[in-house]
C-alpha cells in the first residue's frame, strides 16, 4: 500500500469547535484520488481538544504536556508526516469540495511552483486579501504600529493583489492558514523557525522560501473559507500584541540592517507615546512595549485560558459577585480579578491573593504621599496603580473584559483590556456582614460605605 500524496499538518490549542468543524470539512472536500494523513498536534488544551482528536481513527495525534508554541508543533507534526506534500492547516480554515485536489493538480502541472495557496474567502463568501509581496520594509512598519496612519505605510499593505500566473514574489500573508508545500523544498527536519512561537514564522518561512529561489502560486479556482482562529481570541490582545510585535523585531534583526531595526522601535515607540498623550487605550504598558521591541514575545500561554473578567472590589458589583459564590449561584467560566484599593504596602509591589473559587483579590501599591489632596500625584498614583494590575495581567494571558463603574474608571484604557461593560448590579439581600459592612469577599456592601473619597491616595 502506497503512503499519503499529502500530510495535513494541524496544530490545536483549546479550539475544540473550531477543530470540529474544520475535520468535517476537510473530510468531505478530499476525494480518494488524493490520499491524506492528518497529523495533529495538541498544545496541551483543557477545553477537550485532544479527546476529540484521540477519538478519530483517521488523525495521528501527538499530545505536549504544555503549549511548545505554534512553530514547535507544526515542527513535530512535519517529522512525523510521509506525504511528499505538506499542507499547513489551521482549524480556523473550511476547504470547499474540490479545493485539495485542485491545488494537488497545480503542482503537479506546474513544476516550477514551490507551493500553492487557495482563494481565501471570508464566512460571508467575499474574498479576503491576504496575499502580498514578500514584505517590505514600510509593510513591515504598517503591520507592527496600530495605528498605521503614517504616510506611505498603509498603501503598503494595500497594493493590489498580483493574479494567479504573477505571483512569483507572493506569499500567504495575514495567516491564511492553508498553504500547500513541496516536501522537496523543505528543509527535512522542521518548517517553520522556532524563534518565532506564534507570529512571524510565515514571514521567515516566506523569506527562506524566496531566498532559495522558489516561487509561491494562488490557486483562484480553490476556495477555501476562514474564520478568526478561536486560540487567537483567548490569547488576548495584549498578548497578541507582544508576540506579533516581538516576532517583527526578531524577524528585522535577521533579515534587514541594523538601522532599520532601528527605525521600527522609534516609530512604534512614537505611535506609543503618542496614544497615551491623546488618552487612546494602548494593547500595552510601556514596559510591555519596551520588551516586545527587544524581541523578547514574553510567555507562552498555557493552562487555565479562561478570559478574565476585571472589576473594582470595592463597589456594588463586588458585592453582588459574592452573592452569588455564598448563594451557590456563581459559575466557573471566567476569572474574576477584583482589584482593591490601593495601599500602602511595604516594597510597592502589587499584593494577589487568590481565593479558591476562581476568584483573585488584588490590592495595588501607593508610589507617593499625598495623593488626597494632590491631583498631580493622585494621577501619578493612579497610573502606577494600574501599571502593576496590568503588569500582573501579563503574564496571565486571557481575554481582558474591564466591568466599569465609578470605582475602576482609573483603569480603563491602561491595563490592555479587550472589552469594556458597564458594571451594572442589582440591589442584594443582606448577608452575613462585619461592623464595617464588609461580606466575606472585603468589598463593602451597597450603601456600607462610600469608596470613593480614599479609592487613590
Amino acid at each position: 500500500m502506497s503512503g499519503p500524496t499529502v500530510s495535513v499538518l494541524l496544530v490545536i490549542w483549546n479550539s475544540r469547535d473550531e477543530t470540529r468543524r474544520c475535520l468535517d470539512a476537510l473530510w468531505a472536500a478530499r476525494t480518494d484520488a488524493v490520499p491524506i494523513e492528518v497529523v495533529a498536534v495538541d498544545n496541551a488544551s483543557t477545553d477537550g481538544s485532544a479527546e476529540l482528536l484521540a477519538g478519530d481513527p483517521r488523525v495521528r495525534l501527538i499530545r505536549n504536556e504544555r503549549n511548545v508554541g505554534y512553530a514547535a508543533a507544526v515542527n513535530q507534526a512535519y517529522r512525523q508526516a510521509g506525504g511528499e506534500l505538506i499542507l499547513l492547516l489551521t482549524s480556523a480554515v473550511r476547504l470547499h469540495p474540490g479545493a485539495l485536489d485542485t491545488m494537488v493538480g497545480f503542482l503537479r502541472d506546474r513544476a516550477d511552483a514551490a507551493g500553492v495557496s487557495p482563494r481565501c474567502l471570508h464566512p460571508d463568501a467575499t474574498e479576503r486579501q491576504h496575499h502580498l509581496w514578500v514584505p517590505s520594509f514600510p509593510a513591515v512598519l504598517a503591520v507592527g504600529a496600530p495605528r498605521r496612519r503614517l504616510p506611505g505605510f498603509r498603501s503598503a499593505l494595500d497594493r493590489p493583489r498580483p493574479d494567479a500566473d504573477d505571483l512569483s514574489g507572493a506569499r500567504p500573508f495575514g495567516t491564511p492558514g492553508c498553504l500547500l508545500l513541496r516536501r522537496q523544498v523543505l528543509e527535512p527536519d522542521g518548517i517553520l523557525d522556532e524563534r518565532f512561537p506564534l507570529y512571524g514564522n510565515d514571514l521567515m518561512l516566506a523569506r527562506s522560501l524566496w531566498d532559495a529561489g522558489h516561487r509561491l502560486r494562488l490557486v483562484p479556482e480553490a476556495d477555501a473559507t476562514r474564520g478568526r482562529g478561536a486560540s487567537d481570541r483567548l490569547l488576548g490582545t495584549a498578548t497578541r500584541t507582544r508576540h506579533r510585535i516581538g516576532g517583527l523585531v526578531r524577524y528585522l534583526r535577521s533579515t534587514e540592517p541594523r538601522h532599520r531595526l532601528a527605525v521600527f522601535r522609534l516609530v512604534l515607540l512614537a505611535d506609543h507615546l503618542g496614544s497615551r498623550l491623546a488618552r487612546r487605550p494602548t494593547a500595552l504598558g510601556l514596559r510591555e512595549l519596551g520588551a516586545a521591541l527587544r524581541g523578547d514575545v514574553g510567555v507562552l500561554p498555557d493552562g487555565d485560558t479562561r478570559a478574565w473578567s476585571v472589576l473594582s472590589g470595592d463597589g456594588q458589583c463586588a458585592a453582588e459577585h459574592y452573592f452569588r459564590i455564598v448563594t451557590g449561584q456563581r459559575t466557573h467560566d471566567q476569572r474574576t480579578l477584583l482589584v482593591h484599593r490601593p495601599r500602602r504596602l511595604r516594597g510597592r509591589r502589587l499584593r494577589v491573593q487568590f481565593d479558591g473559587a476562581s476568584v483573585w483579590h488584588a490590592t495595588p501599591p501607593v508610589l507617593l504621599p499625598f495623593g488626597r489632596s494632590l491631583a498631580p500625584v493622585r494621577r501619578i498614583n493612579r497610573w502606577y496603580a494600574a501599571a502593576t494590575v496590568r503588569r500582573w495581567l501579563h503574564d496571565r494571558p486571557g481575554v481582558r473584559v474591564l466591568r466599569l463603574d465609578d470605582t475602576s474608571r482609573y483603569l480603563l484604557g491602561r491595563i490592555g483590556e479587550d472589552e469594556v461593560v458597564p458594571a451594572t448590579a442589582t440591589r442584594l439581600p443582606a448577608l452575613p456582614a462585619d461592623r464595617r459592612g464588609r461580606h466575606p469577599g472585603h468589598a463593602p456592601l451597597p450603601g456600607a460605605e462610600d469608596p470613593l473619597p480614599s479609592a487613590l491616595t
